[in-house]
């Protein structure tokens, strides 16, 4: 068999109706502020009297497609501070790409690994965005990072792009509202790292398991292809062997009472054997 190891992207999604609010996945980077917990099938973010919610992936993701179907309560209000898309805390104002709501206004912002100054596009909010599942999406490529709503394009940023490193995913919600989070879907990623379980690699996998298979399947064919050879080379021996000498040493008597012995043999075995067969199909 021809194994051949082929390229491939990564892949993940995020079914909260199937894995619920699996802490191993998201960080509550402040457990004493805001609260994050799986509601019907969807993670519902909510800040409370302790203050905001800030939830990190602990998977982290190199380029791709990255889709965030959420549910915005409301139209972008005074007061109003919500993110989601890629941010980490450890690099703060650098390699970062997010949605954005400060109070009345929406933005599409990215940074790249020189500059603390944003790249930043103010988006007019549409109506039909408000308390209703929209599919944010952010494609992050090696020259550019591209803004989608529900399949169209809202903004191209090419100045400041988050440079080739791994990111995790983002959100942050400073309103007792309920800002809920329906999936995660990505798409041609790069690369994506789960520090619980290590590389997601299908590639890997799938060469290593073919190649273990091909081995494990030649190996068995040969031993038993052996094992069957000797074991009727074997037999042949013994049966020639027995047959021969029988021959020659017995009388005609002794054939006779033979070929009684082995006719009753015989019919014990038949007999045996149906009554098996019967007990087995019963």
């Amino acid at each position: 068999m021809d194994a051949r190891l082929v390229s491939d992207y990564g892949h993940l999604f995020y079914d909260p109706y199937i894995l619920g609010y699996k802490e191993d996945f998201f960080i509550q980077t402040n457990k004493s502020s805001g609260s994050a917990r799986s509601v019907s099938g969807k993670i519902r973010m909510t800040a409370d009297a302790g203050g905001a919610i800030r939830l990190n992936s602990q998977p982290m993701i190199m380029f791709g497609n990255n889709i965030m179907d959420i549910d915005i309560p409301t139209a972008p209000t005074s007061g109003d501070s919500r993110i989601w898309g890629y941010y980490s805390r450890a690099y703060g104002s650098r390699n970062a790409a997010y949605f954005y709501i400060s109070g009345t206004s929406f933005y599409a912002r990215t940074y790249s690994n020189d500059s603390a100054t944003a790249e930043s596009t103010t988006i007019p909010w549409v109506s039909s965005w408000t308390n209703t599942r929209t599919r944010w999406e952010i494609r992050w490529k090696i020259d550019r990072v591209e803004f989608y709503a529900d399949g169209i394009k809202l903004a191209t940023h090419c100045t400041r792009i988050p440079k080739q490193t791994l990111l995790p995913m983002y959100w942050y919600n400073n309103q007792v509202d309920n800002m809920d989070l329906y999936y995660i879907e990505i798409r041609q990623a790069r690369k994506i790292v789960d520090y619980s379980v290590g590389f997601y690699s299908s590639t890997s996998s799938t060469s290593s398991s073919t190649s273990s298979s091909t081995s494990s399947s030649t190996s068995s064919t040969s031993s038993s292809t052996s094992s069957s050879t000797s074991s009727s080379t074997s037999s042949t021996s013994s049966s020639t062997s027995s047959s021969t000498s029988s021959s020659t040493s017995s009388s005609t008597s002794s054939s006779t009472s033979s070929t009684s012995s082995s006719t009753s043999s015989s019919t014990s075995s038949t007999s045996s054997s149906t009554s098996s067969s019967t007990s087995l199909l019963g």
